[in-house]
C-alpha cells in the first residue's frame, strides 16, 4: 500500500496525518502508544504493545532463586574526600 502525506503546521510542531483507512488496515486507535525509529534519513513506525508494559520490582523478582550470596569487598583506603 502507497499512500501520500503531506507535513503540515500542528501547534509549534508540524504533523504528519494518517488516514483514517491506514489506521483501520493497522488497527490502530488514538492514545496509542507509538515507537518513531529514525534509519538512514527514514522514519519506520510501530506500535507499542501495551501487554508488554514495564513490570514493578515485585514481577522482576517473582521467579528470583536466592542462590546469590554476598560477598565482602576491600576496596583498600579511603582516598581525596572519600567516606566509608
Amino acid at each position: 500500500m502507497t499512500l501520500l502525506s503531506t507535513i503540515s503546521k500542528w501547534g509549534n510542531g508540524q504533523g504528519i496525518r494518517l488516514p483514517k483507512t491506514l489506521l483501520e488496515l493497522l488497527k490502530w486507535e488514538n492514545n496509542d502508544k507509538l515507537e518513531i525509529i529514525v534509519e538512514n534519513e527514514n522514519i519506520r513506525i510501530k506500535k507499542i504493545d501495551s501487554s508488554k508494559k514495564r513490570k514493578n520490582i515485585k514481577e522482576l523478582f517473582a521467579n528470583y532463586k536466592k542462590e546469590y550470596q554476598t560477598q565482602e569487598i576491600d576496596w583498600g583506603e579511603t582516598e581525596d574526600k572519600e567516606i566509608w
